[in-house]
């Protein structure tokens, strides 16, 4: 058990704060107890936790994560046990056998085509991959582009067999046509 030790004077009394390592707590085998601060690892980073119950969420932030939303977490056993948490998950601080939380990149990337959602678990998908995922048909009658942040354009005209990282967040995407155009 790790203390920070603080002298205070709230009416002449001495208040003690006891912060809890729940990592050491798994290693020796003991459930930590509630009511106090605990001592959490989120990656190779400590924090300290005011209460026991948090979410995925308020502990991507803490580790300073951002967007929350580009990354997933795992929370590990003593028993070499991994449990994927939601951001909304509320997780147990004091739960016995929790060593510690792992951070790991998306496992499905999020984009849009046409301002459509999209999504998909592949790292890299080629224009056509995308243009096809979008029922952007017939393919070989479309490009793509992608939509920068600044609104910069990058297009993919020739190259619809190049694969393209995806990316957390979203990356934006239009089809543009290329076929044809029967006259009347």
């Amino acid at each position: 058990m790790e203390h920070d030790k603080r002298n205070e004077e709230a009416q002449g009394a001495e208040i003690e704060i006891i912060i809890i390592d729940i990592e050491l707590f798994a290693r020796e085998d003991r459930r930590p107890p509630l009511g106090m601060k605990y001592k959490v690892k989120i990656g190779e980073q400590y924090y300290v936790f005011h209460h026991h119950l948090v979410t995925g969420k308020q502990l991507l932030e803490t580790a300073d994560q951002l967007p929350v939303e580009c990354h997933t977490l795992y929370q590990k056993f003593r028993n070499g046990d991994f449990k994927r948490i939601g951001l909304y998950d509320e997780v147990n601080l004091a739960e016995h056998g929790v060593e510690h939380f792992v951070v790991k990149p998306p496992e499905v990337f999020h984009y849009t085509v046409d301002t459509d959602p999209e999504t998909t678990e592949e790292k890299e998908l080629t224009p056509n991959e995308i243009l096809k995922l979008a029922d952007i048909t017939p393919l070989e009658d479309y490009y793509l582009m992608q939509v920068l942040h600044d609104g910069k354009q990058i297009s993919y005209l020739g190259k619809g067999n190049e694969p393209i990282k995806m990316r957390c967040p979203g990356l934006k995407f239009i089809s543009v046509f290329n076929g044809e155009v029967p006259v009347s």
